[in-house]
């Protein structure tokens, strides 16, 4: 089964706009889509069935793809070199032993953890290579913590593909510099987000909206 080798959990909610003005987002507002790519760095800790979620984003309120990535020649570099902020988080899965009155679906449990958003002004300095660069200090400034909260992907296919949401709460932010201002996350997620998202095999995409 190819689930652990899917990153899951890509999840960014940065607020209704990001002029550095921004006002909280309303609930279930949709404010962040995202997507990844491989391979992938390893997650930590290396051992059992653990995986990393890894992703970066193509929208984040009202910011497109010119504000979140590096212009080359005016166009943005969509990759997550060039990305502005990637968020990541290593999790722990646990399969739901199958059961023989339901035999079309099969169920993984994303366990609760951890995740952190980073930033930095030069993503093409970042190195995902985990043997590079082991401790990801490379990665950027981590602006924002959150506890990310029990969920289920669930799967038509034994896990080569399905679909996944789940809840992350922000628990702590800091200010940082973007686009010349200072702007902190908790002014516009005071909360979380809830995020849902489709996944084929190592890949994923998907939305999130804001909670209360």
């Amino acid at each position: 089964m190819k689930f652990a080798t899917v990153v899951l959990l890509g999840i960014l909610l940065l607020g209704s706009s990001l002029s550095l003005n921004a006002q909280p987002a309303a609930i279930s507002q949709v404010v962040a889509a995202y997507i990844n790519e491989t391979p992938l760095p390893d997650p930590i800790p290396n051992d059992g069935n653990t995986g990393l979620c890894l992703t970066y984003y193509t929208m984040i309120g009202d910011l497109g793809l010119n504000s979140l990535f590096m212009l080359d020649k005016g166009s943005p570099q969509v990759d997550r070199q060039h990305a502005y902020f990637i968020w990541v988080s290593d999790y722990i899965w646990q399969n739901v032993p199958a059961n023989p009155n339901n035999t079309v679906f099969s169920f993984t449990m994303i366990l609760q953890g951890t995740a952190t958003i980073y930033y930095t002004a030069h993503p093409e300095l970042r190195v995902f290579d985990s043997t590079k660069d082991p401790t990801r200090s490379t990665w950027g400034d981590p602006v924002a913590k959150f506890v990310r909260k029990t969920g289920m992907f669930q799967s038509l296919d034994g896990g080569n593909s399905g679909t996944f949401a789940n809840t992350a709460e922000l628990v702590s932010s800091k200010p940082f510099p973007f686009q010349g201002k200072t702007f902190n996350l908790k002014d516009v997620i005071p909360q979380g987000m809830t995020c849902f998202e489709t996944i084929s095999g190592s890949y994923e995409a998907g939305t999130c909206v804001a909670i209360k």
